[in-house]
């Protein structure tokens, strides 16, 4: 469940970054908003998943 809530927050974090237009630089590089959006659809599903396999 811990695993579910963490992927959650990063799916989050990742939405309001694509929506509010954040910028985000690692080592100079920028990186575009499309990433973001992956990153959401993919720690959803990591996040959704996680959350099934804690219910069993």
């Amino acid at each position: 469940m811990l695993a579910a809530a963490v992927f959650g927050i990063v799916a989050l974090l990742h939405l309001l970054r694509a929506v509010l237009g954040w910028d985000l630089r690692i080592a100079g590089w920028h990186v575009p908003v499309w990433l973001s959006y992956i990153a959401v659809v993919v720690a959803g599903y990591l996040s959704w998943h996680m959350y099934n396999a804690g219910k069993r």
